[in-house]
This record gives structure tokens, C-alpha cells and sequence, in this order.
């Protein structure tokens, strides 16, 4: 019975359209939170690469036992590595040649690639991996020896890659990995050395979560965090832009579908109040007449479910082809949550929409057949609208966070929304002002005003529609420029350091040759801040921002005649005058620095003082950028 009364009912244009739009909203969702899934995934597997585990901490002295013991006793898989620096030889040459030197245990890496020449090596006790640059410094090659301070070891192969080295411009020293066991051997490790040492942890990510909040009040001024939830640069950030546009589109896709849904169910049960006041005068009872309806109700999302599950993959495949530009090469597989959340939003677009027209069908009264205009009882709007926006908000609350710019749009659309049904009712009321001679308009209108809140509803589902449609469109296009715009053509790629200033005019001369037009080339020193305003360096940061590793660390400065290209002065004048500094934006809002403030600096054994004379907005993405600028050299 209820296969015939579906069978019968397909034909209504009305019944189709509210098929077709639950199956598009599933087709959407699903295609959109697969792409999403996807892209958290390899934004996780990016980031647990580029650290070499799910959590890292980093410290200038070893740290305590008992929370290493902890991780293990957890589950947690630990590795542990040092890093210091020290002058290498070969065995039968004079020239020594700073190395930066890593040492790793056997799990190392946990997550990432290794790259070696040839490939698959680890750094066996007693061998070394060298990178090329240094065994070309040194004149030796695979197979032969190397001296690290105190220590000879074989070199077994050449070091390309660490999965966690970065990108430093101005790391000068070329890298050796050796064995952990080794480090006492090379007798590098003494009171005084610069040591850093950094623990990776990876496991469950619960776990992960439980242990670093377990020990974060005990860190130390010289131990840090590095996690998957820290930024991992320019490509994250397009890939956390796509996602966001995907997100937005899943959201806008599913207002589209219940404006439509909204109409064309309100529309169709309207249509079947006569039907089924015909059944009652017939003596259906209102248990059959519910079966009928919510067995029909159940067709229509059963096939929606079906059929939108099979278009929202070939939506996923067009919208891969179409987001190439942001999106790597390859992305994982999506989870199954994708499909549970396409049918939960099907599930909650059906009730938010079919609930209250199926209880005023339901209502309806026999007497219907006799007097047309009877109109069934149903849930007041007053208290339903109320109602289904909480319903809304806290769908959208969990579906698409607390993200400043989804909100400002959808309050956006409200307003837009609301102003459409005002100028619906302006428009109504002219209408109502004119006299029509034809007869077919006349009833037109008489139509359209004898139900002027179901007018003014449909006038603005349409238009927020059209307007919804055209949102997404120009938002794709927006995504694909803003990516495309996020590092000018001309964006230096490569870097040259270490030149003598000789050597600059050779080199511009040499790439002019090849029509390349260099950057500005500026003078690099490592210095560290000290003081502000004659008071320690630390204790002022630890007051203020106790986890700022800023005056823990060397900072880049360096001296120009000319504001740097992407540089902007926010406060302040450039150039400074005298002994002026023009310091980072994010260093001085940090450590609560402002114009007039003294910074006292130590850099090759030399102190120097210097006064804040402007703040610059530094735009971090540029790889050739610097935290304290000096209009001419000190010292």
C-alpha cells in the first residue's frame, strides 16, 4: 500500500522537487565534508612529518626521567635527540669546519622520511650521515672517515633530508647525524656547550593531549611544546583556506536545500488537504493515514540517501579537479564520518521542514470536502520559527565552530532574507493598488493576496536562493585568486648566504647574465636581547608571556638604509636616528615593547643599547625577514 501511494503520489512536480532537494543536500554535504576529511587528514600527516612525531619537546637541558618513564607507561612511543655544534676534519686534512651536529636514537624519525644517499640508511653506532655540502668542504666521500670533536666515525652515506630540519635561510653549518651513544665520545657535551635536546612522542591522540597537559605547568623557561596544532606554514594555510571555503559551501548548500525543501513541502501538503479529507469522509483512521505518510516520508529519504550518496562522489571528483591549485597531489582517504554527517543533516532538514505541513495534513478535518477554506489546525509559527532556529544554531555550533567570518555571513543572510520579505510585502501592497483588466491577472494577484505570508516566504527562499548560488560562485573564484595572490611571481626562491660583501657584485653581475633580478642583499648577525629598559631580559618576558622563547634564543639583525620590501611602520618613523632600532610588531606586542623602551643587546662578546624608535608589521611568510632592524651597523 504505501509502494502504490508513493508510486502514485512520484507524479506531483511538488513531491519531486522535494526529492530532488534532499538529494542534492546529501550529495553536497557529502562531497564537501569527504574533500574537508581528506584535507585534515594530510594537514595532520603534513605536520607529523614536519616535527617527526605527534608532540615534540625541546629543551636546553635534559630533561627529568620520571616524565619520560610516564610516556612510556602510557603507551606513548618516545625518541630522543640532541643537537649541538662542533668543528668536523677529515682525517687528513688541516681545515676544520663547523658542523651542526644531530644526534639521534634507532626509532628516529617516528613519522617522515629519512632521505639518504643511498636510501634506507640510519645512523649506525660508530658511522655518521654527512650531508654532501660538508664532504666537499672536507674532500672526502662515502667510506671514508671523519673526525667530529674527539671522535672518528665512518661516513656510511650522504644526508639529504631530515623529515624535522625545516627551512633555516640562515643555517649556515652543513649537518651530520650520528648515533645517540656516540655523543660522549665526541666530547662535545661540557659545562657551558649550547645543547638542545628534543624529546618526540607519538601514540593516540588522547593520550598525547592527557600527557602534555598533564606536565605543561612543570615546563621549565627553557623547555617548549612543538605540536600537530602549531602552524606549519604557507601550505597549511591554503589547505586550512580550502577547507574553510568547503565548509562555508556545505553550509550555504544546506540552506539552499531547506529553502527549497521548505517551499515545495509546504506546497505539496497543501495540495493533499482535499486527499485526505476525502479518506477520513471514507473512513480512514488516522493510524493508517500516518502509516501511509511516514511510510512514504521514509521512501523519499531512503532514495535520496541512495541516490545522493552517488552523486556527492562525482560532485567530489569535479571539486578535486576544480581545487587542484590548493589541494597536494595526492590526499588520504576519507573517514565514514563524511556519509553520517550528509545523513544526519538529510535526517535534520527533513524534520526541521516536514514536521509541522505532515501535522497540519494530518489535521485535517473531513469537513474539508464541503467548505474548501477550512484551514487545519497546526503548530503556531510564533513558537515553531523560535523553535527551529535554536535548532539551526546549535546544528551549525557544532558543524561549523564558533569561525567569526561563517557567522558574520549567515547573519548576513538573515538580514538579507528579512529585507527580501519587506520588500515581498511593499511589493503586494502596490500590487494591491493597482486595477487590473485582464481576467487572468486579476486572479493573479487575488491569489497571491489572499495568502500574503505564504507569498512573501516564497518570494524570499527564491531570491535568498539565486543569491546563495551566486555567493558560492564567487567564492570559489575568490578562494583560487586569494591563493594565487598569497606570494607574488617574482617571490625569491632561492637564497643565497654566506657572502663576503666582495662577493655580492659578482654574484648580481653573474645573475643578470641569466636576466634574474636578485633582492637586496643585507649583512646577517645573531645577537641576543638581554635587557629592556635595565631589566633582565627573562624575568621581563616570564612576567609577561611565560611560554615567549624570544630572549631564550639568538634573534637576526641586521642594518639598511632603505625600509625592506613587505616591511610596514606601524608606530614610529623610519629610518632610525642615532642608536634607534625599528623592532618586529609580534616581538613588541609580546614582550609589551614600545616606542622609546631601551633594549640592551650582546652579540660577538660586544654590548650594545639601543632605543625602539619605530614598530614594523613583518610578514613572516617572506622567508628573508628580520626581528630588529638598525639603520647603519653598531659597533
Amino acid at each position: 500500500m504505501i509502494w502504490r501511494w508513493f508510486w502514485r503520489e512520484w507524479r506531483s512536480p511538488a513531491l519531486l522537487i522535494v526529492w530532488l532537494s534532499l538529494a542534492l543536500a546529501v550529495a553536497c554535504v557529502l562531497a564537501l565534508g569527504r574533500i574537508g576529511d581528506r584535507i585534515d587528514k594530510s594537514i595532520y600527516a603534513q605536520s607529523r612529518d614536519l616535527i617527526a612525531g605527534d608532540l615534540v619537546l625541546r629543551a636546553s637541558y635534559p630533561v627529568d626521567e620520571n616524565w619520560l618513564a610516564e610516556a612510556k607507561r602510557m603507551g606513548l612511543t618516545l625518541s630522543r635527540q640532541m643537537q649541538f655544534t662542533t668543528m668536523s676534519y677529515a682525517p687528513e686534512g688541516d681545515t676544520p669546519q663547523l658542523a651542526l651536529v644531530k644526534a639521534a636514537d634507532n626509532l628516529y624519525p617516528l613519522y617522515g622520511e629519512l632521505e639518504t644517499q643511498p636510501t634506507g640508511l640510519k645512523a649506525e653506532k660508530g658511522t655518521a650521515l654527512v650531508d654532501a655540502r660538508l664532504l666537499a668542504l672536507l674532500g672526502i666521500k662515502v667510506g671514508d672517515n671523519i673526525d667530529v670533536g674527539d671522535a672518528t666515525f665512518t661516513i656510511s652515506g650522504v644526508l639529504v633530508q631530515e623529515p624535522d630540519s625545516g627551512f633555516n635561510p640562515f643555517q649556515i653549518a652543513p649537518r651530520i647525524l650520528i648515533n645517540l651513544a656516540d655523543v660522549e665520545a665526541t666530547g662535545a657535551v661540557q659545562p657551558g656547550s649550547r645543547l638542545t635536546y628534543r624529546y618526540m612522542f607519538a601514540g593516540n591522540e588522547a593520550l598525547i593531549d592527557e600527557y602534555q597537559q598533564r606536565f605543561d605547568p612543570l615546563l621549565k623557561p627553557d623547555q617548549r611544546w612543538n605540536s600537530l596544532k602549531q602552524d606549519n606554514g604557507a601550505l597549511s594555510q591554503s589547505m586550512e583556506r580550502a577547507k574553510n571555503f568547503l565548509l562555508l559551501s556545505a553550509l550555504l548548500t544546506l540552506l539552499l536545500a531547506i529553502s527549497a525543501v521548505a517551499v515545495s513541502m509546504t506546497h505539496y501538503c497543501r495540495s493533499r488537504h482535499t486527499l485526505i479529507a476525502v479518506l477520513k469522509t471514507l473512513g480512514a483512521d488516522n493510524h493508517a493515514l500516518r502509516k501511509w505518510i511516514i511510510g512514504q516520508w521514509g521512501v523519499i529519504i531512503v532514495a535520496a540517501i541512495v541516490v545522493g550518496s552517488l552523486v556527492g562522489w562525482g560532485f567530489e571528483l569535479v571539486l578535486l579537479q576544480i581545487l587542484a591549485p590548493v589541494l597536494p597531489k595526492s590526499l588520504p582517504d576519507a573517514s565514514f564520518m563524511p556519509w553520517l554527517w550528509s545523513v544526519g543533516s538529510l535526517l535534520l532538514i527533513a524534520l526541521l521542514t516536514g514536521l509541522r505541513p505532515y501535522h497540519q495534513l494530518m489535521s485535517t478535518q473531513p469537513s474539508r470536502v464541503l467548505r474548501s477554506g477550512t484551514t487545519a489546525p497546526s503548530w503556531p509559527l510564533r513558537y515553531y520559527l523560535p523553535i527551529v532556529a535554536l535548532i539551526v544554531v546549535g546544528a551549525l555550533t557544532l558543524f561549523a565552530g564558533t569561525g567569526v567570518l561563517l557567522w558574520s555571513i549567515l547573519l548576513g543572510i538573515v538580514v538579507i532574507a528579512f529585507l527580501l520579505g519587506v520588500i515581498g510585502w511593499l511589493g503586494l501592497w502596490l500590487l494591491k493598488q493597482f486595477k487590473f483588466k485582464q481576467l487572468s491577472a486579476r486572479l493573479a494577484v487575488t491569489r497571491l493576496l489572499r495568502q500574503p505570508f505564504q507569498t512573501m516566504t516564497q518570494l524570499a527562499a527564491f531570491s535568498l536562493s539565486f543569491m546563495l548560488l551566486t555567493l558560492l560562485v564567487l567564492l570559489q573564484g575568490d578562494l583560487l585568486e586569494k591563493w594565487q595572490q598569497q606570494l607574488p611571481e617574482d617571490s625569491p626562491n632561492y637564497f643565497l648566504i654566506n657572502m663576503s660583501k666582495p662577493q655580492v657584485q659578482q654574484i648580481n653581475t653573474l645573475l643578470a647574465t641569466y636576466h634574474v633580478a636578485p633582492t637586496d642583499a643585507y649583512p646577517v648577525v645573531l645577537a641576543r636581547l638581554t635587557a629592556i629598559n635595565d631589566h633582565n631580559a627573562k624575568v621581563w618576558a616570564d612576567a609577561r608571556d611565560a611560554g615567549n622563547n624570544t630572549v631564550r634564543r639568538e634573534l637576526n639583525l641586521t642594518w639598511h638604509s632603505e625600509l625592506p620590501k613587505d616591511n610596514v611602520i606601524v608606530e614610529g618613523s623610519w629610518p632610525p636616528v642615532g642608536n634607534g632600532v625599528s623592532i618586529d610588531q609580534g616581538v613588541a606586542q609580546k614582550l609589551e615593547i614600545k616606542l622609546g623602551d631601551e633594549l640592551t643587546f650582546v652579540g660577538d662578546t660586544r654590548e650594545f643599547k639601543s632605543v625602539v624608535t619605530s614598530i614594523r608589521h613583518v610578514d613572516w611568510k617572506i622567508c628573508d625577514q628580520i626581528s630588529s632592524l638598525f639603520s647603519q651597523k653598531k659597533g
